[in-house]
């Protein structure tokens, strides 16, 4: 149980660590993921090493392998998740602009055409191909759009997870 408070513990400091440097504009690296990916990171390691030099005096801190190999097996997928949350409240997908759009109207609520009206390319599509050159998954060059290596190697990475769920790609 020590284990999982401690591992809970250590997710909560990267989240307010990150939310603290979000909040003062540190200045982070360019994709959100890395940065999240990296404090994560720095702070599970610093947790371990935290853990094996005060686990002998305080019963707080997981003591042996076996303890920290289950601290580390709860706190990825807490990492991944935070990871996934982030980036998907990043952006604001199509199915949450139009949530919120007709949110916004309150008891009058919205019809048909208002909705088209705020699904555009430039409502939806155009921030998405921004991200994505930044993050260089595609690059801009003689008024075309092209894959670059990274996005060839995470669109195959994507389409075997969908392939290994058995979900076809549509739409």
């Amino acid at each position: 149980m020590t284990t999982l408070f401690f591992c809970i513990s250590l997710a909560l400091i990267a989240i307010f660590l990150h939310l603290f440097l979000l909040k003062i504009n540190a200045p982070l690296l360019a994709n959100s993921v890395i940065d999240i990916l990296f404090i994560f990171l720095i702070v599970l390691a610093a947790g371990l090493v935290f853990a094996y030099f005060l686990s002998k005096q305080y019963s707080f801190f997981p003591k042996g392998v076996w303890e920290n190999v289950h601290l580390i097996i709860f706190y990825v997928p807490v990492m991944l998740s935070y990871i996934i949350n982030y980036v998907a409240l990043e952006d604001d997908s199509p199915t949450m602009t139009i949530v919120g759009f007709v949110e916004q109207a309150g008891r009058e609520g919205r019809t048909k055409k208002q909705i088209r009206q705020i699904i555009s390319d430039e409502a939806l599509i155009f921030p998405r191909i921004g991200t994505m050159l930044k993050d260089g998954w595609i690059v801009y060059k003689d008024n075309k759009y092209y894959i670059t290596a990274k996005g060839e190697a995470y669109n195959k990475l994507f389409a075997l997870g969908l392939k290994l769920l058995n979900i076809k790609r549509e739409g």
